[in-house]
């Protein structure tokens, strides 16, 4: 009969851990949960192994030896909204030592809420595009063209996964349906500069959870799941660039040939709160496509505009592009590890949209494009500057993960002697 018990529970705690891990939560925090619900549930020993793909539990009752499941993982759909109801959930079955049956009602209810209607999200895609474009460097015009070539992406999305088709096949035919257009809009005058329409479409698709989650699975001890997350997000990452670049070569060579992209400048103080109010639109835009709702939306947000102010505020004392990265990187983990305790909610939702103005996607925009154009010296020198970055970026979240990792393990430990 107990084993029984343990194996409904079981059953339960793996869906919850789940659907975290499906949601896009790190896989430190999904251990954490069922290694938790399972010490309320009045195990004596639990161990818990979660990488990319599956979920082994095994939980050690004091009336009898062991019972084991595991889980297979398929899919990810980046509902932020999820994880932090599921995560509530395994919050409320550890305070309250809610049954398996009431545990069960509140992960179905959970399971039952949608994402937002289609019109939301369509608006979202929009968002983002427009906003990426211009914090980039684009002028009005590039963001509506830009803004403009989302919808088929929109339309590409929906399609892709009704059919459960290869996601970077998906994201490939995006991307050359995304660089064709933005040639041929450039060369109907409708927009001034091809890569600056471009890039911001290109930043709908970068995939901002994998990357975030890569770096704190890698650096939080999770090597495995890390490596194989942060490959998975250079792989698409590259296979996005190389789509839009490779479809706007293939138009100059067959259809118009397109001068150089016209620059566009504005003076310093206006330029600054364009781009802080651009930041805050396009983090805005990202918790929106990620399904992140209530008043964690707007803090979302707010973090996005935070992460540019940190690093113009970060450019008065250092002209170090890699040490500004690193500076604001630290402040915006900082500002959603704040927020996670505030709202009693995953960091991981506060800081995959904010940190999305600081990911380089530009960069790598320009490094492929030089590539496919054989400009091999102009390639290695941008490449190397987008590893850099990327590189200050892990090491900002590391530091600011690790103190507060330290801290709350201080906490306990205080707790424990008193």
């Amino acid at each position: 009969m107990e084993g029984n018990l343990w194996d409904e529970r079981l059953t339960l705690i793996l869906d919850i851990g789940e659907q975290m891990m499906v949601s896009g939560a790190e896989v430190s925090r999904v251990e954490d949960s069922i290694y938790r619900i399972c010490m309320a549930y009045g195990a004596d020993k639990a161990e818990v192994l979660s990488i990319t793909t599956s979920l082994i539990v095994t939980v050690y009752p004091k009336e009898q030896g062991s019972v084991t499941q595991t889980r297979r993982i398929k899919g990810f759909s980046s509902d932020m909204n999820r994880l932090d109801k599921m995560n509530a959930l395994s919050r409320h079955i550890c305070e309250r030592k809610m049954d398996v049956g009431e545990a069960r009602k509140e992960y179905d209810s959970v399971i039952a809420e949608g994402r937002y209607q289609w019109q939301i999200r369509l608006f979202a895609y929009l968002l983002v595009a427009f906003a990426f474009s211009m914090f980039f460097g684009g002028d009005v015009s590039d963001g509506l063209v830009s803004a403009i070539i989302a919808i088929p992406f929109f339309g590409i999305d929906i399609v892709w996964n009704r059919f459960k088709l290869n996601n970077f096949l998906m994201l490939f035919v995006s991307s050359l349906v995304g660089g064709f257009l933005a040639s041929a809009f450039v060369a109907m005058g409708l927009a001034h500069s091809v890569s600056m329409v471009s890039i911001g479409d290109v930043m709908i698709l970068i995939p901002g959870i994998i990357l975030t989650n890569s770096m704190r699975d890698m650096f939080g001890g999770d090597t495995i799941t890390g490596v194989v997350r942060f490959l998975e997000a250079i792989l698409t990452a590259v296979t996005i660039a190389f789509g839009f670049t490779a479809s706007e070569h293939f138009f100059n060579n067959n259809f118009v040939v397109l001068g150089a992209d016209k620059a566009f400048t504005l003076p310093l103080y206006i330029l600054y709160p364009v781009e802080i109010v651009m930041a805050f639109l396009g983090a805005l835009g990202y918790s929106t496509i990620y399904n992140v709702k209530g008043d964690r939306l707007a803090a979302c947000g707010l973090g996005g505009g935070l992460s540019w102010i940190a690093y113009l505020f970060a450019g008065t004392f250092t002209v170090n592009d890699p040490s500004r990265y690193l500076f604001a990187t630290i402040v915006v983990t900082f500002y959603a590890e704040k927020m996670a305790k505030y709202k009693k909610a995953p960091a991981t939702i506060f800081l995959v949209s904010a940190i999305m103005p600081l990911v380089p996607g530009g960069s790598l925009y320009r490094s492929l494009s030089y590539a496919v154009d054989q400009k091999w010296h102009e390639f290695s020198m941008t490449g190397m500057n987008t590893l850099v970055i990327a590189l200050a970026i892990a090491v900002g979240m590391l530091v600011t993960t690790s103190v507060y990792a330290s801290a709350r393990e201080r906490k306990k430990l205080r707790l424990v002697g008193h």
